[in-house]
């Protein structure tokens, strides 16, 4: 049997949350193949030789199958997804999870997911406890980014419940 590829991750924002969220990461998955972007660069410098730097929220859009938002705006969050006045994401998405780290309003949420399925992603705002298979690689994502948007230490997960 293969091995499992490592993650390829893309966090947009190097803010305080961004900047947690990578060192998490870093921590928690060593063969990670972390993407970073800022609207200004130099938010990303800590991180060069352990991660790429991207030039363009659409590079590091590209990059990844996971992109981590870390982004305090809607307004931002708008401008890395191309999503317009439509409210259509033109941005490339298809087959991506976009990991919301800024907790949303749930019109918000709700209007953002709706756009991202529709362009072929998948949206989820972070922490979720036990949204992905216990153990899974995206499971120890999803607690890594959890742990790196709060002071506390990530939750254990339980099985999901089947009915």
């Amino acid at each position: 049997m293969n091995p499992p590829a490592s993650l390829r991750v893309s966090i947009v924002g190097m803010g305080r949350t961004g900047t947690r969220a990578a060192r998490r990461l870093l921590a928690a998955e060593p063969d990670i193949a972390l993407t970073l972007y800022d609207i200004e660069p130099d938010r990303c410098e800590d991180f060069r030789g352990s991660a790429t730097l991207a030039t363009s929220a659409r590079e590091a859009l590209a990059e990844s199958d996971t992109i981590v938002l870390a982004l305090p705006r809607e307004r931002e969050i708008d401008r890395t997804l191309e999503r317009f006045s439509d409210g259509h994401v033109t941005a490339p998405v298809a087959g991506k999870l976009i990991v919301d780290l800024e907790p949303p309003s749930a019109e918000r949420a709700r209007r953002l997911d709706q756009a991202i399925v529709e362009a072929g992603g998948r949206y989820i705002c972070a922490p979720l406890p036990g949204a992905a298979a216990p153990g899974s690689a995206e499971a120890r994502l999803l607690l890594a980014l959890a742990f790196s948007a709060s002071a506390a230490p990530p939750p254990r997960t339980a099985p999901a419940s089947r009915s």
